[in-house]
């Protein structure tokens, strides 16, 4: 029996998948970020080889048992240099035949796996990542913090935090958002929320704030809604870039990926908006990111008959 591994690493969490030839799921594992750029190589690391050996332990596999491997992480295809890192610490985990991709890539090929189609990534970063007829990978955004991710779970926790120091100061009308600013980050003086965006792992801290303009917007805050409809729009910006880069005769399958879209009022917006987008239909994704690691995976050893068993016991839930 030949094993499959695949590793859906964000810039909050990483998933590990371990599917036998089949098609049936044997094991999983969870873990903090593989986010290299915020986090140092030692977390990195521990935070993969945690993931990947839980996966394993389940079926009680080894490494000798993995057929193939595909590992989706933060920032490949940006920096070499940061790249080869990466590489660095995989390869110290002893899989002999493993790729390294982005990892929305693995969430493209999770949501169409056999098909054109797309991704809307709004997690803690923000990317759109489409695929053509002929397997040509097109990309908008996903540049980092910094410089792009607009329409993310950072572009927006940022916001919501700027508009409780907005109120603390008095430069915007208070609202319910800094009082539930406080309470989320659990301090009586919002002050202290300054030394926590600094450091190791800060883009996931600004990011779960996204959640408080949720639950304003939820609870009919105008300002939270506000900044939620800014969020929409960007990520409505890259829709219709891509749609630009793919040619394609037929409407181009579109689907939700990340945190963000747990948000009812984003997830309800960004639906009735893309349908107005022309040749373009918002679809929900076929399977999970990390399932889209390990179809990547299967496909390097399999062949076109052995993929076909194997999705169907992907489909039938192994």
């Amino acid at each position: 029996m030949r094993f499959f591994l695949g590793v859906d690493g964000g810039g909050s969490k990483t998933v590990a998948s371990v599917v036998n030839e089949n098609g049936k799921e044997v094991g999983l594992g969870n873990s903090g970020s593989l986010d290299i750029l915020n986090e140092s190589v030692e977390v990195f690391k521990e935070n993969l080889f945690s993931a990947v050996k839980m996966a394993l332990k389940a079926k009680g596999l080894n490494l000798k048992d993995v057929a193939a491997s595909c590992f989706g992480i933060p920032t490949v295809g940006d920096r070499a240099k940061t790249e080869n890192k990466i590489k660095l610490v995989i390869e110290e985990i002893g899989l002999k035949r493993y790729m390294l991709v982005n990892d929305v890539r693995v969430a493209l090929e999770g949501a169409s796996p056999e098909n054109p189609g797309a991704v809307l990534l709004a997690g803690t970063g923000a990317m759109v990542m489409a695929k053509d007829e002929d397997g040509n990978i097109f990309r908008v955004d996903g540049w980092g913090e910094h410089v792009g991710d607009l329409g993310s779970g950072y572009f927006t926790g940022q916001m919501i935090l700027r508009r409780a120091f907005e109120e603390y100061d008095g430069r915007a009308e208070r609202t319910q958002i800094l009082d539930m600013v406080k309470n989320f980050a659990e301090v009586s003086d919002i002050r202290e929320i300054i030394v926590k965006c600094k450091g190791s792992n800060v883009r996931s801290y600004i990011a779960s704030f996204s959640g408080v303009g949720c639950e304003a917007a939820a609870n009919g805050i105008k300002e939270a809604r506000e900044i939620l409809d800014r969020t929409v729009e960007e990520l409505l910006k890259s829709v219709r870039t891509i749609v630009k880069k793919v040619h394609s005769n037929d409407p181009l399958p579109i689907s939700p990926v990340g945190g963000l879209f747990n948000c009812d009022y984003v997830r309800k917006k960004i639906r009735n908006s893309v349908s107005s987008v022309q040749n373009v239909k918002f679809v929900e994704g076929k399977f999970t990111p990390h399932m889209g690691a390990v179809i990547m995976a299967a496909k390097r050893v399999l062949n076109d008959h052995e993929m076909k068993i194997f999705y169907n016991g992907l489909n039938s839930g192994g």
